[in-house]
């Protein structure tokens, strides 16, 4: 287990979406650059691969990138219960050398995604909007009571400006989540630490550092939503500090357990189509003593 805090922060942090925008990869690259990810020194901030179902016998071709030591792991996106068989075939084809570790899904509706639990073992993530999401996260909390194994999946951004929340809209499903226990993971638009204006999409682009940061600290200090907006839209990367065993911001601090308690139990990981730029940016960051 990695000890200081910049360690805990981004210890399995990143799920490689290489096949999606805007990087958008053809299989080919995307698998390969994966299976060299994780046997890379910086295998330990990788999470799984993330494809859509749809796709999964495409990676039976590849199958010869991966070992028992280095294995192919897997989030999957389900767009439907029809989806199920491509599932079984991947573990079939795959066996020791891949599996499934996490489901993600569009759909919303309750019997939908209790029966994808039913018939499924890994974690689900179901993806809600960002704008009025109490009613659904409501019937997510209902179902998790009963199943355990499901959480919120929310889109942080896009291609262009309009698929961007707003930070009162995301500070608010961040709290809302975590006052319903429900762990939650993240995708798209946190190519960066820190918040900034980006010309491709013309717009600001939440920073990855803010996100986690905001959900670590209101599971371990359950700060509010308007703080949790402000340090959101914090834009100074030396308002940030990791110092040992520490993570600060704006005399709030969280200890190196307080975050592989929170990674574990409500801050998962986020999707992204690129994990260079992500960990290379995130270590030129002035916020380390």
């Amino acid at each position: 287990m990695q000890k200081n805090a910049a360690s805990a922060f981004m210890r399995g942090l990143i799920d490689y979406a290489g096949l999606f925008p805007p990087a958008e990869l053809p299989l080919k690259e995307a698998i390969s650059n994966y299976a060299r990810y994780i046997k890379g020194d910086s295998r330990w901030m990788m999470g799984p691969f993330v494809i859509p179902a749809a796709r999964l016998q495409e990676l039976n071709e590849h199958r010869s990138l991966f070992s028992s030591d280095a294995p192919l792991r897997l989030s999957v996106i389900v767009k439907s219960l029809n989806e199920m068989e491509q599932l079984s075939a991947f573990s079939a084809a795959f066996g020791e050398l891949g599996s499934i570790t996490a489901l993600e899904t569009p759909l919303t509706d309750e019997k939908s995604l209790e029966q994808l639990l039913e018939r499924t073992k890994p974690p689900l993530y179901a993806e809600v909007p960002v704008q009025q999401p109490e009613a659904i996260l409501d019937r997510i909390k209902a179902i998790r009571a009963r199943k355990e194994r499901i959480g919120v999946k929310v889109r942080m951004g896009g291609v262009s400006a309009d698929r961007f929340p707003e930070a009162s809209e995301a500070a608010r499903m961040i709290d809302e989540c975590r006052k319903r226990g429900l762990p939650m993971k993240f995708t798209a638009g946190l190519h960066h630490p820190i918040r900034e204006y980006r010309p491709e999409v013309q717009t600001k682009m939440h920073g990855f550092v803010n996100v986690f940061t905001a959900a670590i600290m209101v599971y371990s200090l359950r700060i509010d939503e308007r703080t949790i907006e402000q340090l959101l839209l914090d834009e100074q990367p030396e308002h940030f500090s990791f110092a040992g065993q520490s993570l600060a911001w704006n005399g709030l601090t969280v200890t190196s357990e307080q975050i592989n308690q929170a990674r574990r139990q409500f801050a998962g990981s986020y999707g992204s189509c690129s994990f260079d730029e992500p960990r290379e940016e995130f270590s030129l960051l002035a916020i380390f003593s």
